[in-house]
């Protein structure tokens, strides 16, 4: 230890020896002189003199402090090494139960499966026979029936002559005889086959007599008899002479006897006027009343509502005689020279022109030759069995 005794040093040595305090003041100037007291200098001497052996000890306790913590930091590294170590296993061990336990039912799963196959299989086999017999029936029914489909296309075109025929002179519908006609020809073409050209020749001929009838329009002559029906209101009545006979005579004036002389021959003037004589040429029209108006409007629309009915029936006589007399009514008691009269006089007259049952031709001749077909071919399958 120094001695609290020394002399005081210098400002200089001051300077050299405080050092140590010059870092913890370094604010303080150098030219300013220390004022402490005695006691301060030889306290700050002491602590310099210390100040040595404090910095070894900083360096070992240091070295200390990082011996810890570099031990600290090793544990840490290992108990979490430790701890990892042990999840893991934990996770391998729990990963290989669910591993055994999706082994156990994959084991029986496959034997299921396994199972499953075995069946699947005899039924394979099964179906295999099934299908084998299936093929050797299909086989022979090829072979014993070559033509099943040439055969029912033959079938469906003689139904549908057949019906062309029945349509046609049965019901006169030409319209539907053609239809089916067109039809079996259709069916003739899908089969293929030469042999049926000669029948197709003959079935294009009865389609072409078809097509040359001349079929009327039915429903427009319908609708033009409906018309005339309606319009019958509008034609005028013929006006009799009787009636302007009669009012000329009532508008003459009376003559006036003067005397006795005159007496006879007014008389006989009298008696020439009750009785008139007029020469007619032909049939005398009598006079009609109002009802017997009415009901000679009602028989003409009955008449031409018949010939509608026997236009739809297809009934060439009475459709013609209907409208005749329609023609004959109108010109008997009705204005000849009205336009109404004359309108209504040409269209019954164009109607009663039109033929509405043509003459119907005969198509049988392809059947017939489809039913012959038919049999020279059942003879040539019983010559080849």
């Amino acid at each position: 230890m120094t001695d609290k005794n020394t002399s005081k040093p210098t400002p200089k040595d001051e300077g050299k020896a405080g050092e140590p305090a010059k870092t913890e003041s370094p604010s303080k100037p150098n030219n300013i002189p220390d004022k402490k007291s005695p006691e301060h200098t030889s306290a700050s001497k002491t602590s310099t003199t210390k100040t040595t052996p404090s910095k070894s000890q900083n360096k070992k306790s240091s070295s200390y402090i990082e011996l810890i913590l570099f031990v600290l930091v090793v544990g840490f590294i290992a108990g979490t090494i430790y701890y990892l170590e042990t999840q893991l296993k934990e996770q391998a061990s729990l990963q290989r139960y669910a591993l055994d336990e999706a082994g156990k039912k994959f084991e029986n799963r496959i034997q299921q499966l396994e199972t499953n196959n075995t069946d699947a299989q005899q039924q394979l086999g099964f179906l295999s026979e099934n299908q084998k017999d299936l093929n050797d029936a299909f086989s022979s029914l090829l072979k014993t029936r070559r033509h099943l489909r040439n055969d029912w296309l033959l079938a469906e075109a003689e139904y549908l002559m057949k019906l062309a025929n029945h349509r046609l002179h049965l019901a006169g519908d030409t319209n539907s005889a053609l239809a089916a006609m067109q039809a079996a020809d259709e069916r003739l073409h899908d089969m293929g086959d030469p042999a049926v050209i000669p029948l197709r020749k003959q079935l294009a001929e009865d389609i072409n007599h078809l097509k040359a009838v001349s079929i009327p329009d039915i429903s427009g002559l319908s609708l033009t008899l409906s018309a005339l029906v309606k319009s019958i209101d509008n034609l005028p009545l013929v006006a009799p002479q009787a009636e302007e006979t009669t009012d000329n005579r009532a508008e003459a004036p009376a003559n006036k006897l003067e005397n006795l002389e005159e007496l006879p021959g007014m008389i006989w003037a009298d008696v020439k006027k009750l009785l008139v004589i007029r020469e007619h040429h032909g049939r005398v029209k009598p006079l009609l009343t109002p009802e017997q108006h009415f009901f000679l409007k009602q028989n003409l629309i009955l008449k031409l509502e018949q010939a509608q009915l026997a236009l739809l029936d297809q009934n060439q006589p009475i459709y013609k005689e209907r409208l005749q007399t329609a023609m004959e009514w109108v010109i008997e008691f009705f204005k000849a020279e009205a336009p109404a009269t004359q309108n209504m006089l040409t269209q019954l007259k164009e109607l009663s022109a039109v033929d509405i049952q043509p003459a119907l031709p005969d198509i049988s001749a392809s059947y017939r030759a489809l039913k012959d077909f038919q049999e020279k071919q059942a003879d040539a399958n019983e010559g080849q069995s």
